[in-house]
């Protein structure tokens, strides 16, 4: 059967070489082996951080709270019985336990998704493999680091800032500033954090427009599915009824599989990007 030739509109082009990739590089079956992984990361992270709260006091409450802007109740209740459960029964040998594990399962998730960002690339296998594992352990201390500043900003500082307007005098404008930014911070973190993923993933230095478009793409991508779905679960669907003590484990799967594509996408779209500037320079120019 012969291929149907791609549109002539650039943004139509665009849009026929995505979901042509999509198919093409297996992206489904990649988001739930990379949706697998990262399932069972996530509890090894549960009990890391839940154990980090318990040992510093953090607040639970404002974590959820923040939380619960963009995920499902069902997931908030999940994540909510782990954090209060070990917050309030605190363990420096869970806190060790929980990051050695927390170290293993997520390189497993980073190497899965590197995998995914080369083929997006056309790069093919990795050249050295002592290399890649480097880059993938670094990428997962990265990530790591990346959680944990989230965290601060989330929840130590709306305390320092209290903290240090009562005892320092700090102005209450910059206060009220500061935590007004917390969120945007946030998001700048988690955009710096996917661009190296997508950085690390090569075996050369990438122009940075060949990696910006995906990481903006791929974090408005999931902020806005995330958002929607956590309405649809709330008000829509009732995945209790149908599944019923299992619901939740579909809740998260399903999201999970959602961020997974998501960020794989965000590669395909930076190859796209690159494949249509190709074309336009290789197009033969017309007198």
């Amino acid at each position: 059967m012969k291929t149907p030739a791609p549109p002539k509109n650039r943004f139509l082009r665009a849009v026929y070489l995505l979901i042509r990739r999509y198919l093409r590089h297996n992206v489904g079956i990649q988001s739930a082996a990379l949706a697998f992984y990262l399932l069972f990361m996530i509890f090894p992270f549960l009990i890391f951080i839940s154990a980090l709260l318990g040992l510093l006091r953090l607040d639970v409450a404002a974590i959820l709270q923040a939380l619960a802007e963009i995920l499902p109740n069902e997931i908030i209740e999940f994540i909510e019985v782990y954090l209060t459960y070990v917050s309030e029964n605190p363990s420096p040998r869970l806190l060790v336990f929980g990051l050695l594990f927390s170290i293993y399962f997520p390189m497993r998730a980073t190497n899965s998704l590197m995998r995914s960002v080369r083929t997006a690339y056309h790069l093919g296998p990795p050249k050295g493999a002592v290399l890649h594992r480097l880059k993938t352990l670094l990428y997962t201390v990265m990530l790591i680091v990346t959680i944990a500043v989230t965290v601060a900003l989330s929840t130590i500082g709306e305390r320092v800032l209290t903290y240090a307007v009562h005892h320092f005098r700090l102005p209450l404008f910059a206060a009220e500033l500061w935590s007004k930014l917390r969120f945007p911070m946030v998001a700048v973190v988690g955009f710096f954090a996917l661009y190296f993923l997508y950085a690390l993933a090569q075996d050369s230095r990438q122009p940075w427009r060949n990696i910006w478009p995906g990481t903006v793409g791929a974090l408005a991508a999931w902020v806005a599915l995330s958002w929607l779905y956590s309405f649809y679960v709330d008000n829509i669907a009732n995945y209790s009824l149908l599944y019923g003590s299992i619901g939740t484990v579909i809740v998260l799967m399903i999201w999970l599989y959602m961020t997974a594509a998501i960020l794989i996408m965000g590669a395909e779209l930076n190859g796209t990007l690159m494949s249509l500037r190709k074309d336009k320079l290789e197009k033969p120019e017309t007198s």
